[in-house]
């Protein structure tokens, strides 16, 4: 993708107020996803899980529905794990996905 989709938004980066909203959860994205990291490099599976929540929760009202998709997905992933000793290994899957939608959205936006 070259440049933001704004259909992919469910808020409207014409409207002042809702494009000060996307601008706010666009400012905040990159310090997530090296939050993200920091979880996964130190295998902090309770903490990943914490962000998941957050973003699963907050990205669908900001207007950024894959990402909220993305972290139920992770969130999903680190709840059937039960504790194994791979987790890392059985949710890089997920935490690839969300990180590079969020950095896709970093990358393109034209805010």
């Amino acid at each position: 993708m070259d440049a933001m989709d704004p259909s992919r938004l469910s808020l409207d980066p014409q409207d002042p107020d809702e494009r000060e909203l996307i601008e706010f959860f666009l400012g905040e994205l990159p310090e997530r996803v090296r939050l993200i990291h920091d979880a996964m490099s130190e295998e902090d599976h309770e903490r990943l899980s914490r962000i998941a929540h957050q973003l699963k929760g907050a990205a669908p009202g900001f207007g950024f529905q894959t990402i909220g998709d993305a972290a139920a997905q992770l969130e999903s992933a680190i709840k059937e794990l039960n504790g194994y000793d791979s987790w890392a290994d059985r949710v890089s899957a997920q935490v690839s996905s969300l990180v590079e939608e969020c950095e896709s959205f970093i990358r393109n936006s034209p805010l």
